[in-house]
């Protein structure tokens, strides 16, 4: 078992720019519980956020250079220099269009005039483990810019032209709204047709309890966790980005799903929102793909209300076989599991206090999480990383997290 780094925003800003940062923001990985695709298909989703967490910390600046550093799994410490006026992508390091998606969609609501702004992001997340390390960066950013914004409105009775500052309503505006412009962020600047989970339970994640967000209206609530249950995840091997997996094939055979089964059934507006009977009734008038996507996420959508009336009775068994189950029809109709998940789903479900376990995010890679209650030890956890060692020769990391606190601004040290 490994135990979670802290990240260090402020020090790597320090140690680059040569001068402290004023504002820094942190936000946690997410692990998602159920509701496997069920987000951009209107249906429910659980989800809590985990006790890795990536920091950005950040300083207007009183020109338009915008410059940005990261450290951290997979990314890299080199700065890179553009400005407000000419950044653009296509020639900027991937990583960079997290962050100047988010300044982008500021801009774009007349949140963020012509200043220019260092940032500087670590990270203890990993990168491409279906964590959700991109939400974290957006709503980290989010919420640096956010706290300038703060500082750098004028107070009442103050000519708003002083000072440098931002051109924008006084509005101290909430996490939901933050939620909003990351998912816009991340749909429009970095091109992932996601849905609103990983930047809703990032933002709103709570210490102890399940996030649970209803896609159809994006309304959210939290669900305390039992005693004594919490989660370990397993990162495999096999890493995966969402730009490169094949999410957008999955959410375009959704969409196709969907528009075939409009024809025969008037006003359906969300897929995950048909009956089973549905699927059986008319899936000799759609594609076989079609059937399959449609069958798992309406199968899903109703394994999540079953998880969640179990979790409030206190039977975690049941809640975990629908976890279970889950990982079954995602590989079996959704496809979107590996061989590598699959064993360790597999041997996960062999060992004593493991109630459920399930592969985590949108699939093609990334972790394995179990839910389990506190008889599951250490050796039991080596064990499954022995058997998948064995057979892909390379060795998983596990670490165990409780359900822990969402988007939060971070004091900062004084000398």
């Amino acid at each position: 078992m490994q135990h979670p780094p802290t990240p260090d925003a402020p020090g790597l800003f320090k140690s680059h720019f040569d001068y402290p940062a004023a504002h820094v923001a942190s936000a946690p990985g997410r692990v998602e519980v159920l509701g496997n695709h069920t987000d951009y298909n209107g249906g429910t989703v659980v989800g809590a956020g985990i006790n890795l967490r990536l920091e950005v910390a950040a300083h207007v600046r009183s020109d338009d250079v915008i410059r940005l550093v990261s450290s951290g799994d997979g990314l890299n410490t080199t700065v890179v220099t553009t400005s407000i006026d000419t950044y653009s992508t296509d020639t900027l390091p991937d990583w960079t269009r997290y962050l100047l998606g988010v300044l982008d969609e500021f801009r774009l609501q007349g949140l963020w005039s012509d200043q220019g702004v260092d940032l500087a992001v670590d990270s203890a997340l990993p990168i491409g483990m279906g964590l959700s390390s991109s939400a974290a960066i957006e709503l980290s950013t989010a919420g640096v810019l956010t706290s300038i914004r703060q500082t750098l409105e004028p107070k009442p009775g103050t000519d708003s032209k002083q000072d440098g500052a931002v051109a924008a309503p006084q509005a101290h505006f909430g996490i939901d709204v933050l939620v909003g412009i990351a998912h816009w962020a991340e749909n429009r600047y970095v091109g992932v047709p996601c849905g609103l989970l990983d930047q809703t339970v990032v933002g709103h994640a709570q210490k102890g309890s399940l996030i649970v967000l209803d896609a159809s209206t994006n309304r959210h609530l939290a669900i305390a966790l039992p005693p004594g249950v919490s989660f370990v995840l397993f990162r495999t091997h096999i890493s995966h980005r969402l730009i490169d997996s094949p999410y957008e094939s999955r959410h375009r055979e959704c969409r196709t799903a969907l528009m075939g089964l409009q024809r025969m059934i008037p006003g359906v507006r969300h897929l995950a929102r048909l009956h089973p009977v549905d699927i059986d009734a008319y899936e000799v008038v759609i594609d076989p793909v079609s059937v399959r996507r449609s069958r798992h996420v309406v199968e899903e959508q109703r394994r999540v209300g079953r998880f969640l009336r179990a979790l409030v009775e206190g039977d975690v068994t049941t809640a975990g076989q629908l976890m279970r189950a889950s990982h079954d029809s995602s590989r079996v109709l959704f496809e979107n599991s590996t061989p590598e998940l699959d064993i360790l789903v597999e041997r996960l479900m062999e060992k004593p206090g493991v109630k459920g376990a399930r592969l985590s995010g949108a699939g093609w890679g990334g972790a394995v999480m179990a839910m389990v209650d506190e008889s599951f030890d250490d050796e039991a956890a080596e064990s499954v990383c022995d058997a998948y060692e064995e057979l892909f020769e390379a060795r998983p990391y596990w670490w165990r997290t409780d359900a822990e606190e969402g988007l939060r601004m971070e004091a900062l040290a004084t000398d």
